[in-house]
Order: C-alpha cells, then sequence, then structure tokens
C-alpha cells in the first residue's frame, strides 16, 4: 500500500462524527506525510522541481474566504510548499507553490480539513454571523498548525547519525529554492495582517485542540 493509499484509507476512517476521533487524523496524516518525505531525502529520490500550479488550484470562489487561505498557508508550509491567492475576473483562486509530491500531500488533507472545520463551527457557531464563523475558523487553523508542525517535529526527531545530516542540507536546499521561486520568480511578499473577532478566535483555537488530525 502507497502512501496515497494509507492516507485515503486513514481520512476514510477519520470520517467519524465524533470530533475528538475525527482530529488525530490529519495530525496522523501529516506525519505520515512528514516521514515519507524525510525518507526520501534521505534515499536522496526527491528530485521533483518546483512550479507555480495556478492551472490546477487549491481552491477557486467568487468571495474568497479568509479562513481557506490561511489553511492553504498552514498546510502547506508544513508540507515544503508556498500558497497565494490569485485574482481572476470573475474568480479568486488559492494556489500551491511546490514540488509536485509535495502539493499532492497538501492536497490529500485539505478537502478533509475544509469539511472539518466547517462542521466544528456549525457546531459551535448556530446563530451566529459570517465574521464570528469566519474568525472561529482562523483560531481552529491556528490549533491545527501548531499540531501539524508538532507532527513534523516527531517525524524529524526519529532521523539519526549521517541521515540527519543528509536530511538537513535537503531541507536547507528545498527552503532556499522554494523561497527564491516566491520571491525572485513570482515576485510575491507577506500579506497583511488579519484581525478578527477574539473571542470566536480563541473558541476556535480550543475546539480543534482535540480534533482528530490523519496519521
Amino acid at each position: 500500500m502507497d502512501v496515497r493509499d494509507r492516507l485515503e484509507k486513514l481520512l476514510a476512517l477519520a470520517a467519524s462524527s465524533n470530533v475528538h476521533e475525527a482530529a488525530a487524523a490529519a495530525e496522523r496524516a501529516q506525519r505520515l506525510i512528514a516521514e515519507h518525505r524525510l525518507e526520501a531525502w534521505v534515499r536522496q529520490t526527491e528530485v521533483d522541481p518546483i512550479e507555480d500550479a495556478r492551472d490546477t488550484p487549491l481552491d477557486s470562489a467568487k468571495r474568497p474566504r479568509r479562513w481557506k487561505s490561511v489553511l492553504a498557508s498552514a498546510l502547506a508550509e508544513a508540507n515544503g510548499c508556498a500558497a497565494y491567492t490569485l485574482k481572476g475576473p470573475d474568480q479568486s483562486h488559492i494556489v500551491l507553490v511546490g514540488r509536485r509530491s509535495d502539493r499532492e500531500a497538501v492536497r490529500a488533507v485539505w478537502d478533509w480539513l475544509v469539511k472539518r472545520i466547517e462542521w466544528l463551527s456549525a457546531s459551535h457557531g448556530g446563530g451566529k454571523g459570517k465574521k464570528w464563523h469566519d474568525a472561529f475558523r482562523i483560531g481552529a487553523v491556528a490549533t491545527i498548525a501548531e499540531r501539524l508542525s508538532a507532527a513534523d517535529d516527531e517525524a524529524y526527531a526519529a532521523i539519526e547519525g549521517a541521515a540527519l545530516v543528509r536530511v538537513d542540507h535537503s531541507m536547507q536546499a528545498h527552503r532556499d529554492a522554494l523561497q527564491d521561486f516566491v520571491h525572485a520568480k513570482l515576485g510575491l511578499r507577506s500579506g497583511r495582517q488579519i484581525h478578527v473577532q477574539p473571542d470566536a478566535y480563541a473558541a476556535g483555537r480550543v475546539s480543534a485542540r482535540d480534533l482528530e488530525l490523519p496519521e
């Protein structure tokens, strides 16, 4: 069973309506993705070029939602990619920049997490307005991003000796190449600070602590 099959099986099992069962599932999925990426670097088999995947956007909408942009950035950062918003005449698109294998890792958990966060928001915010739900979802994403980072750290901590040196070199080379592509070739810069309702943001942060993330 390859990594994609294992991820799909894991996410299917994690589709529980129980929020606590359905959050340890993206975290476990992220750990699986990280382990696969690090193992490939140890073997020095990752040779995908960095690409701007604007022809296959991660998400498209007439009215872009801020929380989805924040989620895309969090997933992209956790998987060696970058994400940006491309505005078209009729729609705005969330675009990934990175190697094909890393972009696929983001896509593997994107739809699953979007549905879980929307479900969390609906469960906690009955009768609340759009700004409340947007802030709640951004708070949930912030907690999820921390958990994904911790999953990456666990996978990294398992590497020892010469393999660790090789991974460190590969990671730094990839970061430099990605940064050069984003800044030099696309001319992208950091986005503006986001201001949200503090109470809704805090509620979202708490709600995502036990959300089952995939393994």
